[in-house]
C-alpha cells in the first residue's frame, strides 16, 4: 500500500548525524505510517551504511538502497531515491539535517487539498557552532502564492535549498525533472526546473522546515565549505544548466537575469576565498568549462554579463560591486517600466470613465470598451496584488 509522503535521503559518511535526522522523521506529528523514507548509501565508508541497515530492518516503511559506487554528489542517490518512490508527495532530507517535528503535517496539510499546488516551500534555520540563523523565503507575515512562474520576480530571492520543499510526485514524473548528477549545485537545477513546470507554488513565509547543520571542521565540511576546483566547476556546469532552462522555458528575461545574478554573486564570493590559488583561479576561469557557460546562448540576450566574465578571464575576480550595480539597475529598470503602465493604465482609464459619461453608457455594457482594454484591466489587478517592482505579465 503507498504511502502519503516520500522522504528521499542521499546518505555519505554521516555517521555522526545521521541517527539525529532519521529520528526527527519518527518523530513527526504527522501519521508515521503514512510516511516511507528512502535512503540511499553512496558507498559510504564509515558506519552510516551499517546505519541505516538498522533503520531498514526495524521499520517497514524505511527502505536501505546502496550505490555500486561512489557518485561524487547528492543528485544521483537523489534520482535513484526519486525512481523508488510510490507516494503523491516527494520531500528531499539531506542526512546530516533534521525536520522540525511539524514539518510534514504543516507542508502536507497544504498541498493535500489543492489539486492545483505542486510545490509548497518554507523556511529553515542555519545551525553553527552556538549560533542559530533563521532563514525564511520573504520577510512578509502573509502566504505568497505564485501562479505564473515564468514572471514571477520574487523567484529570485527564494533560496533553492532543496529540503525546505514538498513537491507534487507528479509533477517531477511528467516533466522528467531529476538531479543532474557529480556536481554541487543540482539542487539549484532541479528546484527552478520544477518551478518553471508548476501550475501553482505556495510559499509559507513564517514556518521553519527543517535544521540545517553546517560543519565547518577540515576532516567533516560541509560541502559548501569544502572550496576546491572540482567544487567550482561544479557550480559552472550547474550555472550552465540553468542558462539552458531559462532559454527552454521561454522564461521573462528580467526574471532570468535576477536568478542568474544573485547566483553569480555567490559564485563571485566562492571563487575569492583563500582555498584557491591565483592559478587555480585563472585555470578555472580560461578552462574550455567556464568557456562553455559564458558563450550560452542566453548572453546574446543578456550580454551585460559578459563584462563580469571578461573580467573574470583577465584576472580579475573581485566583481562584487559590478554585479551589485547590474542588479540595482535592473530593479530600477523594472519598477520603471511598472510605473509606465501604471500611469498608462490610470491615463486610459480616465479617458474611458469621460467618454462612458458623455456617451452615457453603462461600462457593464460597453462591450467595446471593455474588450479593447482588456490587457489593462488585467494588468491594473495585478499590479494590486503585487510589489511595486513585481510585474508579472506586462514585461514581455
Amino acid at each position: 500500500m503507498s504511502k502519503k509522503v516520500s522522504i528521499v535521503i542521499p546518505v555519505y559518511n554521516v555517521e555522526n548525524y545521521i541517527k539525529k535526522s532519521l529520528d526527527s522523521i519518527i518523530n513527526q506529528t504527522f501519521n508515521f505510517n503514512d510516511i516511507e523514507v528512502i535512503m540511499v548509501d553512496d558507498c559510504s565508508t564509515d558506519s552510516s551504511g551499517i546505519i541505516i541497515d538498522e533503520y531498514a530492518s526495524k521499520y517497514d516503511n524505511f527502505k536501505a538502497i546502496h550505490l555500486d559506487e561512489n557518485s561524487g554528489a547528492a543528485g544521483k542517490p537523489r534520482n535513484v531515491g526519486l525512481e523508488n518512490v510510490s507516494s503523491e508527495f516527494v520531500i528531499f532530507l539531506d542526512s546530516d539535517d533534521c525536520f522540525v517535528e511539524n514539518a510534514l503535517e504543516v507542508l502536507l496539510s497544504k498541498i493535500s487539498f489543492d489539486d492545483d499546488l505542486d510545490i509548497v516551500l518554507g523556511g529553515y534555520e542555519n545551525i553553527y557552532a552556538n549560533k542559530r540563523e533563521v532563514v525564511l523565503p520573504f520577510k512578509n507575515n502573509k502566504d505568497t502564492y505564485f501562479n505564473d512562474t515564468l514572471r514571477e520576480f520574487d523567484l529570485a530571492k527564494i533560496n533553492p535549498a532543496i529540503s525546505a520543499k514538498i513537491f507534487r510526485r507528479d509533477l517531477l514524473i511528467e516533466n522528467n525533472i531529476k538531479f543532474p548528477e557529480g556536481i554541487p549545485g543540482q539542487d539549484l537545477v532541479f528546484f527552478l526546473n520544477s518551478f518553471f513546470n508548476a501550475k501553482k507554488v505556495l510559499s509559507l513565509n513564517n514556518f521553519v522546515v527543517y535544521e540545517r547543520i553546517l560543519r565547518f571542521d577540515d576532516s567533516d565540511k560541509s560541502i559548501s565549505f569544502n572550496i576546491n576546483s572540482k567544487y567550482i566547476h561544479g557550480l559552472i556546469k550547474a550555472y550552465a544548466l540553468t542558462s539552458n532552462l531559462f532559454v527552454e522555458n521561454h522564461v521573462n528575461i528580467n526574471l532570468a537575469k535576477l536568478i542568474l545574478i544573485s547566483h553569480l554573486r555567490f559564485f563571485t564570493n566562492q571563487l575569492l576565498k583563500d582555498q584557491l590559488t591565483l592559478d587555480e583561479k585563472s585555470k578555472i576561469c580560461n578552462s574550455k568549462n567556464f568557456n562553455d557557460f559564458t558563450n550560452n546562448d542566453f548572453f546574446n540576450v543578456a550580454s551585460e554579463f559578459k563584462l563580469v566574465f571578461a573580467n573574470m578571464k583577465n584576472g580579475n575576480y573581485d566583481n562584487i560591486d559590478l554585479i551589485d550595480y547590474m542588479r540595482d539597475n535592473l530593479e530600477k529598470e523594472i519598477k520603471f517600466k511598472y510605473e509606465n503602465i501604471k500611469k498608462l493604465f490610470d491615463e486610459i482609464k480616465h479617458e474611458n470613465n469621460k467618454l462612458l459619461n458623455e456617451l452615457h453608457v453603462k461600462e457593464a455594457n460597453n462591450y467595446y470598451l471593455k474588450n479593447k482594454n482588456e490587457k489593462l484591466y488585467l494588468e491594473l489587478k495585478e499590479i494590486h496584488e503585487s510589489k511595486l517592482w513585481k510585474l508579472k505579465n506586462a514585461l514581455k
